[in-house]
């Protein structure tokens, strides 16, 4: 069997050789694709991650009714956590709260200091929503409980953008899945070419009496190596690249809140996802391609 497997791998790689511009055309048509599908994997990896730090760093903040004491706080927090979509729920008294706007005043808010003993806040829940549920929606079911005296988010252009980010990465998902089937294309049709112009060796094959699996697993091995070499280029870049993207850009985009994966091992997991996509790419094509010669069954 072993004997076999490597008397296989051997044709594939003399036909390789033997028919080398064919399989240099094949592998361009894979490099150029797989190029794109790095190029928006690195985006679509990217807008997730931010749309994920954007949404555990958003918070909808909740103001209590004054008239709510202490007592009654434990049992409104529970109201609040059963909301669908409220994640975490941290309380702030009228002193976190004072602290809260002098520190956001800077060395001006000192003033407010004055304030100490007569409190004019309200104390707040600082409520963090789970992936997948909006704040305006969250926010509109939170301001119904009773005891609640406003709800503020960001307004519907905080929503819009982490609408408009998650409508990136699930377009980026799509288009990366129709240039895989583009790639099985054009590889299939290269290798068709191929393969039409080796039907003299494979009716040789069939005279001597060789099976149709005998005659099909060298054109996939092959196939799946051209895949491979297609699939070098588009990796090295995704590695060197990004890698010089991000130390670029510091590992952020604008603001510290929109940061980018780190290189590694982000960029050598999608190296990686890409080297797969080629290969399975090679032997898909490789596998239409020969089946289409080989019509006949014995």
């Amino acid at each position: 069997m072993f004997r076999l497997i490597g008397r296989h791998f051997k044709e594939a790689f003399q036909g390789i050789f033997r028919h080398f511009a064919m399989a240099l055309s094949s592998a361009n048509a894979v490099t150029i694709t797989l190029v794109l599908v790095s190029l928006l994997t690195l985006i679509v990896g990217n807008v997730s991650q931010i749309t994920k730090n954007l949404e555990e760093s958003i918070q909808i903040y909740v103001k209590i009714d004054k008239e709510i004491d202490e007592a009654q706080i434990p049992a409104l927090q529970r109201k609040v956590e059963a909301i669908d979509g409220v994640g975490s729920v941290e309380y702030s008294n009228k002193d976190q709260e004072l602290d809260r706007f002098i520190a956001g005043k800077g060395e001006g808010g000192k003033i407010f200091e004055i304030y100490r003993e007569d409190n004019p806040l309200s104390p707040a829940f600082l409520v963090e929503i789970k992936s997948g549920y909006t704040l305006s929606g969250v926010s509109e079911n939170l301001s119904k409980i009773q005891g609640i005296k406003e709800v503020e988010y960001g307004g519907a252009t905080a929503d819009d953008f982490l609408r408009v980010l998650t409508t990136i990465r699930t377009s980026g998902y799509v288009i990366i899945l129709a240039l895989t089937l583009l790639a099985i294309f054009l590889i299939n049709n290269t290798i068709n070419i191929t393969i039409h112009n080796r039907n003299e060796e494979i009716a040789i094959m069939r005279q001597v009496g060789a099976s149709n699996s005998y005659i099909r697993q060298p054109f996939v091995i092959e196939g799946v190596f051209i895949g491979l070499m297609g699939a070098v280029v588009p990796a090295l870049l995704t590695i060197f690249g990004y890698k010089y993207v991000y130390e670029s850009l510091n590992g952020q985009l604008i603001s510290g809140m929109l940061t980018l994966l780190p290189t590694n091992p982000f960029a050598y997991y999608v190296a990686a996802f890409l080297a797969v996509i080629g290969m399975v790419v090679g032997l898909i094509g490789s596998l239409m391609s020969v089946n289409k010669q080989l019509r006949w069954r014995r």
